[in-house]
């Protein structure tokens, strides 16, 4: 794995961007809202993938799995409050459940 300094400055020169810190970066990912994301989910595969219903199928069957993970969220007051904690090496920390479909 490499650190998150070393994948911003790639990122900036594929970009052709000037360098940022790390730690701009990490406050701008912090502004994203969530819906972007679920947004550019529904864009990109789910109308672009299977909007035409050309899919592979088992005895007719869209065929999907799902992975089951824990997320290290920022600890703060709002997460606790909105996701619960679970002990952790250094305490209580937000660490909801995510699954992602394939």
């Amino acid at each position: 794995m490499k650190s998150l300094q070393n994948v911003v400055n790639e990122a900036m020169t594929w970009q052709e961007q000037p360098p940022v810190t790390a730690s701009a970066y990490s406050q701008a990912r912090y502004k994203l809202k969530h819906t972007a994301f679920i947004e550019l989910n529904q864009d990109a595969v789910v109308q672009t993938q299977y909007s035409d219903g050309d899919y592979l199928r088992f005895w007719g069957f869209r065929v999907l799995a799902i992975d089951g993970s824990r997320i290290t969220l920022p600890d703060n007051q709002a997460m606790r409050e909105e996701f619960g904690t679970i002990a952790w090496a250094n305490g209580l920390m937000p660490r909801p459940r995510c699954c992602t479909m394939y």
